[in-house]
């Protein structure tokens, strides 16, 4: 391989990887006067996420009515947001992990609004960062797994087949 060649490809992995650590460090899902100060984290044994419902059928609109209660009423620790037509939760809830609280928050909401969250309001699921249980590769999991929870059974599979397939292919 010629030098030319390597040089090239080194600048390219490096600017890749520089990319990463600008998104990585760069505050996520906030727009306007609060982009510049991000929120301390929240206190020890709670979790801070975005919980959106947009689902594969498209975008039913902020004012659908099967939202109506959910506006109303949000879960506790919870503020509904309007995200380009879907519903959203700010959240701040107890977990000792991310997912932990995102799990117990979306079986709250399927049983006392009858809504399968579809997602953690993440775009680009490409991204990855190994920044542990709570961070924003824990939030790209999770935004699989519901991504996994609403398409699944779309398709057939039930949900003892979709947590089969994670122990077989993980175990």
């Amino acid at each position: 391989m010629s030098e030319s060649v390597e040089a090239v490809n080194f600048a390219f992995e490096l600017g890749w990887k520089l990319r990463g650590l600008e998104t990585a460090l760069a505050p996520r899902g906030v727009c306007g006067p609060e982009a510049g100060d991000p929120k301390p984290p929240p206190p020890s044994g709670w979790q801070r996420f975005t919980l959106v419902h947009c689902p594969l059928e498209g975008y039913p609109g902020f004012d659908d009515p099967r939202y109506a209660a959910l506006r109303a009423a949000p879960p506790q620790g919870c503020a509904v947001e309007d995200f380009g037509g879907c519903l959203g939760l700010r959240c701040e809830r107890p977990g000792g992990r991310l997912l932990d609280a995102v799990a117990e928050l979306c079986a709250e909401i399927r049983t006392g609004y009858g809504l399968l969250m579809t997602g953690l309001g993440i775009d680009k699921l490409w991204e990855w960062s190994e920044d542990g249980t709570d961070g924003w590769g824990a939030e790209i999991v999770g935004q699989l797994l519901l991504m996994s929870a609403e398409r699944g059974p779309k398709l057939g599979y039930e949900v003892d087949d979709l947590a089969r397939f994670l122990r077989t292919v993980a175990c």
